[in-house]
């Protein structure tokens, strides 16, 4: 069934199989034809036909046997038709973005959340939502107030029995659409409430009174509505479902299902949601959820209501399914919304005030979701978390003014309206900019971006950022004052089961040590928790997660910059794990405990410079060690099925890896304890990486990272040499690899030579390795990647020498047809993307893909 529109709602209805009844059929026909009308708001057939096509889905007719797709539709056809009839109002009944007064609670980060224009719910998963402006902008119609026999009062007369009566439907398709009809039918009703409270073009008495009584009746049904809402979401709590505390799923010896509803909750909490988000009564009186339920928001556990925000929080935070946590937090979002929309400051207080339980339970959810092992439930506690902030900032400023010279001026705005929120918030909003899921990473930057500001820091910097123009200091000072939780969190996520949250810890530890650590201002925070990161990070450098391993290893050498005499005493074992990392069996581990050595020699200078040197003179002959084999050999090892036995396994629910942390146990699909050993080759591709960090970093006395450490000929050039002559190697599979990178890192060498050193003393020990993989004419069976990485080698190796000089040393050993020839192949390839209709470069890149270039 698609119901992403009407037309195609009806029109799948005669697709389905076992085909419908004949009379389902023909009435859908006729919907179809009655769509194109101009008028349906006048339309009384359209009406009719609507409830007896919801009549021939739910039972109601004994000349049909019962099937819910037609119950589906009618009422993807009710929630259409309301919204269009709520647009239709004047603007001064709404309340949205789109058309928000002055003062009225602006939430433009609010998604529709339910697959149609005017709903206001996040509730459909890990996705960025779209703003309720744009979801006002594709409903706009012109205004066409209803008149007392409009059929649309027909509709809102029966609609309140076919919702109660399909809340807890069988098929869960019905449920989601009850869900999104319960939505639109308040909307419609407190919308038409400000209507007639604020419309004075009614001069008919007798036709106002009717249209009065019109909306009492709809208020009525409204509220029946929510009290089956409420009573049946109750006696779903009421049932007794294991915690995650106690989830059999957890035991290696048992399953539960927890990534499916469970029973009509899920539901229940969206059709919740929707009724919440659907009252927009103005001013906190009639059609406020918040003015005509402040018994819920406001219950202690022992009230006869106390059952709402302890069942709220229980679904978000205990209960074992997924879908209904996120769907929870839904509800808690738009109750916020609610609070702010009444303008009332009693209303406020509910959020303001540290003893109040609701925002207790808002604290306990967002301490839970925020940090949840599933990325749908994370993504749903950053959309509640944004709009909780900007609540209390909005709160703050109206209440304290913009002055930022009040008595807390060394503080942010964000840390004098979150008070005592703070150290649980700000912890969880700093790792979430790193989280692997890019719905939540993206989601968590741009809350930042919007809680702190961006003043001075580049458009494209993403992550902390300091400006004098800011209060407090802007995001680094709020975490620089809030280091001890801070690095107390980061510290138990390393720790933590899911792989992609210890990683994404690693990641936040050394942003802590590149920006906090190096700050003129801020680093004395941290100084006093560097020893506690550092030893969550050496237990990261036993993860069976390579990135979890990588990510340590780059943060443990961003501290020792920052924190040298600190990190002093874990050094030999540092020293130790990135050597063993420098040998990994992933490449781009090796290169970044090769960034690691390089920032411990900027750190400690000569003294760790000769160590490093001793790493290097003993793993670039490591390549001679590597067992020979042929090709032949190689692939029928990677076939081999006895080979690939016991190797990692991956998670039910993902494609994310079923990793442990090293040294624990660990439930999961696999005891994952298979590894493949480490190979010889692998030693000297790490050196490669090394050798080019050395360049780079300490070329000469002129371009050094310090002054006491300079990579002369008398050390580079020997080591050049022998590097030059494993390179040569061909007697395993692998040594195109090893070629590959050389071949990456080369040009970086150069650069950092200079065009007089490189030409003189090194370029003649790589020419004839360059020309051998510029192409396979030597028979020498050299990879596709080998072959365009010696290519691009020579290409900007000639932009720093010359293309003429480059072009007569290949020339010298006959090799210059073949460097003519990867020179036009490049020009072909920037002529392809200059032309227009072809994708454009990095910079414009986005995850649903790149734009095109238009001529």
């Amino acid at each position: 069934m698609d119901f992403s529109t009407v037309d195609r709602a009806l029109t799948s209805l005669s697709r389905r199989h076992p085909a419908l009844p004949d009379e389902v059929l023909n009435l859908s026909k006729h919907l179809l034809e009655l769509l194109p009308s101009e008028n349906l708001a006048e339309n009384d057939d359209y009406a009719r036909s609507i409830i007896h096509l919801i009549e021939l889905g739910s039972g109601a007719s004994s000349d049909a046997s019962v099937r819910w797709e037609p119950l589906a539709v009618g009422l993807r056809l009710i929630v259409d038709y309301l919204e269009k009839r709520t647009s239709e109002l004047p603007q001064s009944a709404q309340l949205s973005a789109a058309a928000d007064e002055a003062g009225d609670y602006n939430d433009e980060d609010e998604g529709t959340g339910l697959g149609t224009g005017g709903g206001g719910v996040y509730a459909e998963g890990p996705r960025i939502p779209k703003t309720a402006a744009e979801a006002a902008a594709a409903l706009t119609l012109k205004e066409l107030p209803p008149t007392s026999s409009a059929p649309v009062f027909q509709l809102m007369t029966e609609l309140p029995t076919i919702l109660n009566t399909n809340v807890e439907h069988a098929e869960p398709r019905v449920r989601s659409l009850v869900a999104q009809a319960v939505g639109a039918y308040a909307r419609y009703a407190t919308s038409l409430l400000n209507w007639l409270d604020s419309s004075t073009d009614i001069t008919d008495a007798s036709e106002r009174k009717k249209l009065q009584l019109a909306a009492e009746h709809a208020q009525v049904g409204r509220r029946n509505i929510h009290a089956t809402i409420l009573l049946s979401l109750k006696s779903h709590l009421d049932m007794k479902e294991p915690s995650r505390e106690n989830n059999p799923s957890a035991a290696s010896d048992g399953a539960l299902d927890d990534t499916t509803g469970w029973r009509a909750l899920e539901t229940n909490l969206h059709a919740l949601a929707s009724y919440v988000d659907g009252c927009v009564g103005k001013n906190g009186g009639d059609g406020s959820y918040v003015n005509e339920e402040a018994a819920l928001f406001d219950s202690a556990d022992t009230d006869e209501n106390g059952w709402f925000l302890t069942g709220l929080q229980h679904c978000c935070v205990v209960h074992v399914n997924r879908h209904v946590r996120a769907a929870a937090a839904a509800v808690l979002g738009v109750l916020i919304k609610s609070c702010m929309r009444s303008r009332d400051p009693s209303h406020e207080d509910l959020l303001v005030d540290e003893d109040s339980p609701f925002r207790l339970v808002l604290k306990e959810t967002l301490k839970g979701t925020l940090a949840d092992n599933w990325s749908q439930v994370r993504m749903a506690g950053s959309v509640l978390g944004r709009r909780f902030v900007q609540a209390l900032l909005k709160i703050y400023k109206s209440r304290n003014g913009d002055d930022e010279d009040g008595e807390v001026e060394d503080l942010t705005v964000f840390e004098s309206a979150a008070g005592d929120l703070v150290p649980m918030l700000l912890p969880r909003m700093c790792l979430n900019r790193f989280y692997l899921a890019q719905g939540v990473k993206l989601y968590s930057q741009e809350t930042w971006k919007e809680v702190f500001g961006s003043h001075d820091h580049a458009a494209d910097e993403d992550g902390l950022h300091s400006s004098v123009e800011s209060r407090g200091g802007g995001g680094m000072g709020a975490v620089a004052r809030n280091a001890a939780p801070l690095c107390r969190y980061y510290s138990k996520m390393c720790d933590a089961d899911n792989h992609a949250v210890r990683e994404a810890a690693c990641q936040g530890v050394a942003e802590l040590a590149q920006k906090v650590g190096q700050h003129p201002l801020y680093a004395d925070y941290l100084s006093p928790y560097v020893n506690m990161l550092l030893q969550a990070l050496l237990m990261c450098f036993h993860d069976e997660s390579w990135p979890v391993r990588d990510e340590a290893c780059l943060a443990c050498g961003t501290f020792c910059i920052a924190y040298a005499e600190e990190c002093r005493p874990e050094l030999p074992t540092l020293f130790e794990r990135w050597t063993e990392q420098l040998t990994d069996q992933i490449w781009s581990v090796r290169e970044d405990a090769a960034c690691a050595l390089g920032d411990a020699v900027t750190a400690y200078g000569p003294e760790m410079l000769e160590k490093v040197l001793a790493v290097i003179r003993k793993s670039l002959p490591a390549a001679k060690d590597q067992p020979p084999m042929s090709r032949e050999e190689y692939k029928k090892l990677q076939n081999d099925v006895s080979a690939h036995t016991g190797n990692q396994v991956y998670s039910c629910g993902s494609l994310a890896p079923k990793l442990r942390k090293g040294g624990a146990g660990r439930i999961g699909c696999s005891s994952c304890v298979v590894d493949r050993p480490k190979q010889p080759w692998e030693a000297t591709d790490g050196a490669i990486y090394l050798l080019r960090e050395l360049c780079t970093r300490f070329p000469n006395r002129d371009d050094t990272e310090r002054e006491d450490v300079i990579l002369g000929d008398n050390i580079l050039l020997p080591l050049m040499t022998e590097l030059a002559d494993v390179a040569r190697l061909s007697h395993y599979p692998q040594s195109d690899d090893l070629r590959t990178t050389l071949f990456k890192q080369l040009p970086q060498i150069a650069e950092a030579m200079g065009k007089r050193r490189f030409k003189g003393l090194y370029l003649d020990l790589f020419i004839e390795l360059l020309s051998k993989n510029l192409d396979d004419r030597h028979g020498t069976g050299a990879s596709q990647l080998s072959i365009h990485a010696a290519g691009q080698c020579c290409e900007e190796i000639a932009k720093l020498i010359g293309f003429g000089i480059m072009r007569g040393r290949l020339e010298a050993i006959g090799c210059d047809d073949a460097f003519d020839s990867v020179m036009e192949e490049r020009k072909r390839e920037q002529a392809m993307i200059a032309t227009p209709g072809h994708f454009i470069g990095r910079e414009a890149f986005s995850p649903f893909g790149p734009p095109v270039v238009s001529s």
